[in-house]
């Protein structure tokens, strides 16, 4: 079934531009119904998982007649079940998103909107389930993974959100580490200015929980290298405060902050066997795209 939106946030010629990869979690999930993902469930799907005791009643179509020819015993052969893929797509909405430098087209959460919308379409598309929650301190929207009617409701949540208030992943992501929330893929789509220590703490806890999470690190081109050439003003957007600064004279110390920043996030990643892309807001979406999905094709857990 084809999924199609008014949305300006899916451009078709991006879509076009990417890898013939579905959307694929590294591990097992827990999906709602029959689908193409390995499920901790056993099933009647082709891949074999092992055997099971005959009990009076079971379909004598499943029984292992090699097994009973070699040891007269009777066992029924058991299969690895697929399940439907539940992605939930988290994006921040805090008010550094907002920044839009003037090399860049599109601010920060216009991007990560774009490059999520194009997700949930894939998604969606492959008969699997999307949904979105959009976070800052403040506030949390959202919508649980589903199907019918998803992508509209997902691509009008991002097009009306105005970035605004402080970052919180913890509290945004807090509902899916419930009991309650299947597994499933988690992608998190932020531009991660906080402690390295907290995002740290709320990974670990989506990974407790059982999730395949993977990382879009959503930076400016401004914040890459402090391309800034004259004496300016930098006002932080989540009340920083306001600071007066030669960048030549800052330009060092500050890439390598943001390499020190860079390490730290990649580190952790790759400790935890997370999927992590880095995009700036002035490259083609389908780049980050495409590398997002080469990274959910690694090898599987």
């Amino acid at each position: 079934m084809l999924h199609t939106t008014a949305s300006s946030l899916i451009q078709p010629a991006e879509l076009a531009r990417l890898h013939s990869l579905e959307v694929a979690a590294r591990i097992v999930v827990e999906g709602l119904q029959t689908g193409a993902h390995r499920s901790p469930h056993k099933g009647h799907s082709v891949d074999f998982a092992d055997h099971r005791p005959y009990v009076a009643g079971d379909d004598l179509r499943h029984l292992d007649w090699k097994v009973l020819g070699r040891s007269d015993r009777l066992v029924l052969k058991r299969y690895e079940a697929e399940t439907d893929l539940g992605c939930t797509l988290c994006v921040d909405g805090s008010a550094s998103m907002g920044y839009r430098g003037e090399r860049a087209a599109l601010s920060k959460f216009r991007y990560a909107a774009a490059l999520a919308a194009s997700m949930a379409y894939l998604v969606l598309q492959q008969q699997d389930r999307a949904g979105l929650v959009l976070f800052t301190d403040r506030n949390v929207l959202e919508h649980k993974p589903s199907r019918s009617g998803q992508l509209e409701r997902l691509c009008r949540s991002l097009e009306l959100h105005v970035p605004a208030a402080g970052t919180d992943a913890a509290k945004g992501l807090e509902h899916l580490v419930a009991p309650a929330y299947h597994k499933g893929l988690v992608i998190l789509f932020s531009d991660f200015l906080a402690d390295p220590a907290l995002i740290e703490e709320t990974l670990d806890r989506l990974g407790h929980r059982g999730h395949d999470i993977a990382l879009v690190w959503v930076l400016d081109a401004d914040e890459t290298d402090l391309g800034v050439a004259t004496v300016s003003r930098f006002e932080g957007m989540e009340g920083e405060g306001v600071l007066t600064a030669e960048p030549r004279a800052l330009r060092v110390a500050y890439l390598a902050e943001v390499a020190r920043h860079r390490l730290s996030m990649q580190k952790l990643c790759r400790s935890r066997k997370l999927g992590f892309v880095e995009c700036c807001t002035n490259e083609a979406p389908s780049l980050p795209l495409n590398r997002l999905l080469v990274s959910l094709h690694a090898e599987r857990r």
